[in-house]
């Protein structure tokens, strides 16, 4: 029987289509039976606020009780530029419940943090739910009941950040991210005050849509960039219709910087709203 040999050329360049396509990564995260069934899963909201979730497959957005958007507010973690207006929810049993929506900055849950994770606030009390809006950012999940793990798997690409690497925020010079993995992007909406960032993207077209999808408004434009290692900060006034931007090697002197060129536009008070650093 005769063999056919692959050309070496066609078999060099599989192997150049198979690094651009970057590793699959995934993570087991340990779950917890809930009383009530189910499971539970510990998460962090926005850096600030740690919660308890229950794992719900079947809900399209997370929720998050009233009391821990209360508790971001007072850290000064969610503003009005973080609110989607309101969403009625048809639940289990058919009923249909209002519900105002906010745009998470960060979710951390079991190592990986995602950003912009659009989440439901519910009444007082009320269970914190993971759902879809977190889950559909990876590539794959998988649920192994036999172990209860929650088994997350995303591309080595940028879009979900790992604990290991430094975290949005943090002056550039921690442990060695992804290569290529250095731009970012501020959006912002004259009309409304609405805002958003991305950064440690993998490329500008990225970077730009990220921060336009978190600015969620259509009159949302990208104001200016972050390139590598430099930090990008955002300064407003209250309403958020006057802003003053900068960019600098470190995350102090970049959001000190912004604070000036917004004051620079107005005589009314500025302050910062956002600060993030690329690797």
């Amino acid at each position: 029987m005769r063999v056919r040999q692959i050309p070496a050329a066609l078999v060099a360049l599989w192997a150049v289509f198979a690094l651009l396509a970057g590793p699959a990564v995934a993570q087991s995260i340990q779950l917890k039976k809930h009383p009530g069934g189910g499971y539970t899963i510990p998460g962090r909201v926005n850096d600030t606020v740690s919660v308890t979730f229950i794992l719900d497959t079947g809900a399209s957005d997370v929720l998050i009780p009233d009391e821990v958007a209360r508790e971001l507010e007072r850290a000064g973690k969610l503003d009005q530029g973080d609110f989607l207006g309101t969403r009625t929810y048809v639940l289990a049993d058919g009923s249909k419940v209002p519900s105002r929506r906010v745009l998470l900055r960060e979710l951390t849950v079991g190592g990986q943090t995602v950003s912009n994770v659009t989440a439901s606030i519910g009444r007082s009390g009320s269970p914190p739910l993971l759902g879809q809006s977190f889950l559909s950012k990876f590539a794959s999940w998988t649920l192994d009941n036999e172990r209860n793990l929650l088994v997350l798997k995303t591309k080595a690409d940028g879009s979900v950040t790992s604990e290991s690497s430094n975290q949005p925020g943090e002056s550039p010079g921690g442990s060695a991210g992804i290569p290529g993995s250095t731009y970012g992007a501020f959006a912002h909406d004259d009309t409304s005050g609405r805002y958003g960032a991305s950064w440690n993207q993998n490329s500008q077209a990225r970077a730009d849509e990220a921060a336009l999808k978190g600015c969620a408004s259509e009159w949302c434009k990208i104001v200016f960039r972050i390139t590598a290692r430099q930090c990008g900060a955002i300064a407003m006034t209250e309403n958020g219709k006057i802003w003053g931007g900068a960019t600098r090697p470190e995350r102090t002197a970049a959001e000190r910087a912004a604070v000036e060129n917004c004051a620079k536009r107005t005589s009314l008070s500025c302050k910062p709203r956002s600060v993030q650093c690329n690797r």
